[in-house]
């Protein structure tokens, strides 16, 4: 009996196998019949049909592949790993991938000169077969090379903003658009160039467009987030070691701003390493008054102190307040919440430095605000030919009023009264934490003086002298070496 089963059981295995083995050759033959006879027709393509796509051009000659769509004008080709353009419009959008409305779309110069009137393009929200998209060109602009934003409506061109002179980019260089709710913005190299507001497309996809046989390499396009509301991209080092970045914030805008930095190179043996604010007095670069912070340079006061400099440019005259009516005016906000920050997260030496301002005018003025209403993120300042006396929002025209908003604002947060020193005095009683002076304001630096000794504030009062409302008229030296003294009695 034993031995009836074990063959029987034999048998069952046998069986078992066998049809195991029946079903795998049927599974091999579906295979082969299903596998595809030829490779993808552009397997340098990369395909997500979720948000984004890629490509490197990578394929043989000939159309872009599957991926892509020809625009209404015409289609690009790949040749020798680059797109290329036609002599007229011509363009390709991306079809392998769905998309949202907030798009990026970014391709890379080549080495390939533009001539005439030639440009190659990076577009988004491209939709209707081409004939509408937002563009971001490269322009040859015969020979003043340029970047520029468009929207192409039912196939019209229509340029939006300014053009931004960029000189002839080099190869590698990364033009990329985005279209992020109403803004669409050129950046060059993560670095925005061009920005507008425009509200007429949504939905699309991201693509390339070209006028004329230039050549593009390497594109990307996807999904876009917003970027973060406040960000700072690197753009340059001059020949005198000051670095500059583009700042981005919406409490210092609407446009980008400069931040310009000079680091220590050979620090004098024994000083600390601390951080010293120029608080600029005109909007944006101008230097009526000179530049505070090519001043310092020549002074080598970034060695001789061990100092690095900061100086941040500005919207409007700035008197370092936040106005109420105006979002983008909130340099306080910016300075105190966004810049000295990232300063200490990206700039610091030792993680234990001081915050110093120095300032005149308005700048002045806005120096003593910031440090009486901030002691913890300020150490010392000083302010130079500041109107102490300034007693209303509007009181010396519209740069006041830009700033302050409101009276009430000013009345309340800003203005140096013998109750609001005395408000904020604390810190200040045992520790001379502030330096004024001045030629043209004396008077007012010496009201001032007063009001800061009855409070008990401990301060120091530069002797009246003949000197120019400006940066180089000679207070500088005396101000920073007066600053640097005291620090040495400050944690």
């Amino acid at each position: 009996m034993t031995r009836v089963a074990t063959r029987s059981t034999t048998a069952k295995v046998l069986f078992s196998v066998g049809l195991l083995a029946i079903l795998g050759l049927v599974l091999v033959a579906v295979i082969l019949v299903v596998r595809p006879a030829h490779p993808p027709k552009n397997p340098t393509a990369a395909s997500n049909p979720g948000s984004s796509g890629s490509d490197n051009f990578g394929q043989g000659s000939g159309n872009l592949g599957s991926n892509w769509k020809k625009i209404r004008d015409g289609g690009l080709s790949v040749s020798s790993r680059a797109v290329k353009g036609t002599p007229g419009v011509a363009g390709d959008t991306w079809t392998a991938s769905t998309f949202t409305s907030n798009q990026y779309s970014q391709i890379e110069v080549t080495s390939t000169q533009l001539t005439g009137t030639q440009w190659i393009g990076t577009a988004v929200r491209a939709q209707n077969g081409g004939q509408d998209a937002y563009v971001g060109a490269y322009s040859w602009n015969s020979g003043n090379p340029e970047l520029r934003l468009y929207i192409r409506s039912k196939g019209n061109w229509i340029r939006l903003g300014y053009g931004y002179s960029s000189g002839p980019l080099a190869t590698g260089t990364r033009l990329r658009i985005t279209a992020i709710g109403s803004t669409i913005s050129l950046l060059q190299n993560g670095i925005q160039r061009l920005s507008v507001s425009n509200r007429s497309l949504s939905g699309g996809a991201p693509g390339i467009v070209m006028y004329g046989p230039g050549t593009a390499g390497n594109w990307r396009g996807g999904n876009a987030s917003p970027p973060p509301a406040f960000r700072v991209a690197y753009m340059s080092t001059d020949a005198d070691g000051v670095k500059s970045y583009q700042v981005i914030s919406p409490d210092n805008g609407p446009d980008p701003q400069v931040l310009r930095v000079l680091a220590p190179t050979h620090p004098a043996a024994g000083m600390r390493h601390n951080f010293l604010y120029v608080l600029t007095v005109q909007p944006g670069l101008r230097h009526t008054y000179s530049d505070g912070l090519e001043v310092l340079r020549r002074l080598d006061a970034q060695d001789k102190y061990n100092l690095t400099i900061i100086e941040q440019t500005y919207g409007t005259d700035s008197w370092y307040a936040d106005n109420p009516k105006n979002p983008n005016i909130r340099y306080e906000t910016f300075l105190t919440k966004e810049l000295v920050p990232w300063v200490e997260k990206n700039l610091a030496v030792t993680g234990h430095e001081q915050n110093w301002l120095i300032g005149f005018s308005r700048s002045g003025y806005g120096g003593q605000d910031l440090i009486l209403k901030h002691p913890d993120i300020f150490s010392l300042a000083a302010s130079w030919d500041f109107p102490a006396h300034l007693s209303s929002y509007d009181g010396l025209g519209g740069d006041t009023a830009a700033a302050y908003g409101t009276d009430a604002n000013f009345q309340a947060n800003y203005r140096l009264t013998a109750a609001f020193v005395k408000a904020h005095s604390g810190p200040f009683v045992s520790a001379k934490r502030i330096w004024i002076g001045g030629a043209m304001l004396s008077a007012d630096m010496a009201s001032y003086s007063k009001l800061l000794t009855k409070a008990g504030v401990l301060h120091t009062l530069h002797a009246p002298q003949s000197m120019a409302h400006s940066w180089d008229s000679g207070w500088v030296p005396e101000a920073v070496a007066a600053l640097e003294q005291d620090s040495r009695k400050i944690p």
